[in-house]
C-alpha cells in the first residue's frame, strides 16, 4: 500500500498495465493507497479530435484524470502562474491530478476520438457549481 499524498497544485503518476492473453487491465482510482477521498463521483467524456475541453478550475474540488482509449493532453495552470501539460495515451495509462484553484483544460491533437475516465472529489451540484471559467496553458509542447 502506497498511501502517497499528491503533490499540489498537480501531479502525474504512471499506472501498471496488467496484461495476457485475453487483453489488458489497470487499475484507475485505488481511493486507500492514493489517498483519495471518496464522497466524489466518477464519470467519462470524450474529446473528438481538434478539441478542447475545459479551461476552468474549482475553488473546493479536486479532479483526476486517465485516458482509456486514443491520446489526449492536460493543460494545468496553478493559482501562481506555473504551467504544465501531460500527454494522456490509453496504451501507457497515467493518471493526472489537478489541486483545488488549478485551471485545467483537455485537448485531442489526434485524428481519433480520446475517451477519458474522471473523478471528481465532490459530486457535481448545480446549487454549488464550484466551476470557474479562465484558459489553461497554451500548450504548445507536445
Amino acid at each position: 500500500m502506497s498511501t502517497v499524498s499528491w503533490k499540489e497544485p498537480f501531479e502525474a503518476r504512471s499506472l501498471k498495465i496488467h496484461q495476457d492473453e485475453r487483453g489488458m487491465l489497470f487499475e484507475i482510482f485505488r481511493f486507500l493507497d492514493d489517498q483519495i477521498p471518496g464522497d466524489g463521483q466518477v464519470y467519462t467524456f470524450s474529446i473528438v479530435p481538434g478539441a478542447r475541453r475545459g479551461d476552468h478550475y474549482h475553488q473546493k474540488k479536486q479532479e483526476w484524470f486517465t485516458c482509456v482509449h486514443g491520446r489526449a493532453i492536460v493543460l494545468l495552470t496553478s493559482t501562481d502562474g506555473e504551467d504544465m501539460q501531460y500527454g494522456l495515451d490509453a496504451s501507457n495509462p497515467q493518471l493526472v491530478y489537478a489541486g483545488p484553484g488549478t485551471t485545467h483544460a483537455l485537448v485531442n491533437r489526434s485524428q481519433e476520438p480520446a475517451v477519458i475516465v474522471s473523478y471528481g472529489s465532490r459530486q457535481h451540484d448545480p446549487e454549488d457549481e464550484d466551476t470557474y471559467k479562465r484558459i489553461a496553458c497554451s500548450g504548445t509542447a507536445i
